[in-house]
């Protein structure tokens, strides 16, 4: 049972060294890159506002109220899957860190991507996401029987990147709501 929560605590903890490009495409002049560390169960948009305030400067003034979004080697990447996941699927267990992310403001890719206009729009989706997981989980008894503050407080450590302080928000005290789903 101990190595099951020091596996859980590695991947609650666990993170990606992020390198960020301008595209080419955006600027005239040789930015300097951007290097962070960001947590596995993030979302983009929760913590990509200091590569953004970087980038902007070397962006044309028409160009700095589009929206930002990324791609790796090509593929854009979709804000509402989880970093982790993302890294996973485009790179896997072959790539070499750091991971290296261009960062575009036009040619938004309306066609593949979702706009993602505010923190509140990640927030209503990780909520739902965590909602969802439970239904099929826990016959959705975990995240009811949550309270407001504690919907919060999870909410709060993803975003600080401490998420790992409120995974014991999620735990399930009676072993006999495991829901076997069936493919």
């Amino acid at each position: 049972m101990a190595n099951d929560r020091e596996i859980l605590r590695e991947i609650w903890e666990g993170k990606i060294p992020v390198h960020f490009k301008l595209s080419v495409d955006e600027t005239d002049v040789e930015p300097e890159e951007y290097f962070l560390l960001i947590p596995r169960l993030s979302y983009f948009p929760l913590v990509t506002d200091k590569v953004r305030k970087h980038f902007l400067r070397f962006v044309s003034n028409e160009l700095q109220d589009g929206e930002m979004w990324m791609d790796s080697n090509g593929t854009p990447l979709k804000w509402h899957f989880p970093i982790g996941v993302l890294y996973d699927l485009l790179v896997g267990t072959d790539g070499t860190l750091p991971w290296h992310v261009t960062v575009h403001f036009s040619k938004f890719p309306d066609d593949i991507l979702i706009r993602c206009p505010n923190r509140e729009i990640v927030e209503a989706h990780f909520m739902s996401s965590l909602k969802e997981a439970d239904v099929l989980k826990h016959r959705g008894q975990v995240v009811s029987a949550m309270q407001k503050k504690d919907h919060n407080q999870l909410w709060l450590g993803l975003v600080n990147g401490n998420a790992c302080d409120n995974a014991q928000l999620l735990q399930v005290h009676n072993k006999d709501t495991h829901k076997f789903v069936t493919f």
